[in-house]
């Protein structure tokens, strides 16, 4: 017959004592965890804004060059008809 029972690899017995740790300190867990999270969550805030004005910094260049580019295409126009 066989064998249908799980093996005990290495992780279970960590992961067993991780959870058994997260059951009797949850508060100290949780300061962990946010002690953990928030730098990344602060760099991740900063970056996404430096990435928007940028975005919104092309946008503005682009908007920029197509106007000047029909205003030139404009004056063009206007020196052929005179």
């Amino acid at each position: 017959m066989a064998d249908n029972s799980v093996q005990k690899g290495p992780w279970k017995d960590t992961l067993d004592s991780f959870i058994k740790y997260v059951a009797l300190n949850p508060k100290e867990f949780l300061f962990y965890v946010f002690l953990i999270l928030t730098p990344l969550m602060a760099i991740s805030g900063y970056l996404s804004l430096k990435l928007a004005k940028h975005i919104e910094k092309n946008e503005k260049e682009k908007k920029k060059k197509a106007t000047r580019k029909t205003n030139i295409a404009k004056a063009r126009r206007r020196a052929k008809a005179d």
